[in-house]
């Protein structure tokens, strides 16, 4: 009956509403638990449930839930207990007029309540927000390298960043704050003349990037670099000043090594330049006349200077020297082997045999060779351009062949070691005799190594020279056999004495 007169004046006062009703603990927890109640009327004391329980209950799980005592008889001492303990309001039975404003009002409350709750929980959320890019803040400020210097319009240090001022100038951050950035630089002039571009400056102004020295706290100087620029508010007006400095000292001695090393490198290849003409020229500079013959060379160094040679000396009017050598290695320290071997031959070829002459020229070589660690294969021989007849020498050579006219091929004999490889060796002496048309074809292991797959042999390279009527053209088809590699693996040297007659 409470319930339905409950009803009946809330509806007369224009508030519809649906109404449950219980009267059992167990009845309020299942409707509680379920959700969508908008108010809480409830009597004060019931004979097996009580109000204050109930309000004990809404309360823990719906802070804001309006909660109204309608009760036959209250007492003051019960009424203030009751709004102490989270009541909305309290009417009484015999005073049901009370009941629509009080739910309305109770209602109004909810409402703003829960308006100002949810306007809570915003500005939290908004408060954590601004804690959280805060300290992302704070660590990206802590996190850079470079130390920034945020100072006020009297370049007086408001700000700065650990751990890179302790790492750079060995500050701690009390140390300086509150004082003039005056303290991180060297001079104190070079510290008022930076003031004037940038930081003196009233206005806003571009940024600049400047070298000064600063000073670390145990009192080293340092090559270092600021990037000075104004410090501005949201609006653009100028607050204050930033530097952003950085330690440069190994950047610039790191640039002047660079540039050390640059110097030699551009030494060396000056260097490198001359010795290769001086190489170039120590080789003939034209042909000679021989009767009845044609001999043509060609020298393609590996590098700028090489270790192969070729040479030829006129002995008489039908007597003629030709030789090549091939030092072991290549580069700068084959080149100076190079032109030590070639001298040593050429001073004692002109009176003397082909075998006497290497004889005397590996006496001389000899200590060169040992204390290099290295030898020479070389192939020296003297052509009777009268008798059509070539005495040579072959010292671990191996690298000749004579194509006779009718395309055969033929190797020579007798080889021996390589020059510097056994003190005291017997040079001995072979002969190739010529008809017109045969070719002698002379060369260094690079003209081999230069192009492995197409696995020359001096048949292969015989064959090759059929149909060519110049040793010109042979020279350059054997050269052009081997594809001019980029790199090059290794010095190649080509020969070629043709019977012309």
């Amino acid at each position: 009956m409470d319930a339905e007169l409950v009803q009946m004046t809330l509806v007369s006062e224009g508030i519809e509403c649906e109404v449950q009703v219980v009267s059992r603990r167990e009845e309020f927890q299942v409707a509680i638990e379920r959700g969508g109640i908008d108010l809480i009327l409830a009597d004060f004391a019931l004979p097996s449930f009580d109000g204050m329980s109930a309000l004990g209950l809404v309360r823990a799980l719906h802070p804001d839930l309006p909660f109204v005592f309608v009760s036959g008889k209250l007492g003051e001492e019960a009424a203030i207990e009751s709004l102490k303990s989270g009541a909305t309001d309290y009417v009484l039975k015999s005073r049901l007029s009370r009941l629509a404003p009080a739910v309305q009002r109770a209602l109004t409350e909810a409402k703003e309540h829960a308006k100002q709750r949810r306007t809570e929980q915003a500005l939290e959320r908004a408060y954590a927000e601004i804690e959280k890019r805060a300290e992302d803040y704070r660590n990206l400020f802590s996190s850079i390298r470079d130390v920034i210097v945020v100072a006020d319009q009297g370049r007086r240090i408001l700000h700065v960043n650990q751990p890179a001022l302790r790492e750079t100038f060995g500050y701690e951050v009390e140390e300086v704050v509150d004082r003039s950035a005056g303290i991180l630089y060297a001079d104190e002039q070079e510290f008022e003349s930076l003031g004037r571009d940038v930081f003196d400056v009233a206005g806003s102004v571009e940024g600049r990037l400047m070298e000064v020295k600063f000073k670390r706290k145990n009192g080293e100087i340092f090559d270092g670099e600021i990037y000075a620029l104004k410090r501005l508010d949201r609006f653009g007006v100028p607050t204050g000043n930033i530097g952003i400095c950085r330690d440069i000292s190994e950047r610039k001695k790191a640039a002047a090594a660079l540039r050390e090393s640059e110097m030699r490198h551009y030494q060396l290849q000056l260097e490198l330049h001359y010795a290769a003409e001086i190489q170039a020229k120590l080789l003939p500079r034209s042909y000679p006349s021989i009767p009845g013959f044609e001999l043509v060379a060609r020298c393609l160094p590996a590098k700028q200077v090489g270790g192969d040679f070729y040479d030829w000396q006129e002995v008489s009017s039908t007597l003629f020297n030709i030789a090549l050598g091939d030092v072991m290695g290549k580069g700068m320290a084959a080149a100076m082997l190079m032109a030590t071997a070639r001298a040593a031959l050429h001073a004692v070829t002109l009176y003397n045999s082909p075998g006497q002459a290497l004889h005397l020229a590996e006496n001389s070589l000899l200590p060169d060779l040992e204390n290099s660690e290295s030898f020479v294969t070389l192939f020296h021989g003297q052509l009777d351009a009268a008798r059509r007849t070539l005495t040579f020498v072959d010292c671990g050579h191996g690298y000749v062949f004579v194509r006779r006219a009718d395309g055969s091929v033929e190797t020579l004999s007798p080889r021996g070691l390589p020059v510097g490889v056994q003190s005291g060796q017997v040079y001995q002496e072979g002969t190739v005799q010529f008809a017109k048309g045969d070719v002698l074809v002379l060369f260094s292991d690079g003209l081999i190594d230069a192009n492995p797959l197409l696995e020359l042999t001096n048949k292969i390279l015989a064959r090759n020279l059929a149909g060519l009527h110049s040793a010109q053209e042979m020279v350059d088809r054997l050269v052009g056999l081997t594809g001019m590699p980029d790199p090059q693996p290794d010095d190649i040297t080509v020969v070629v004495l043709r019977c012309v007659a």
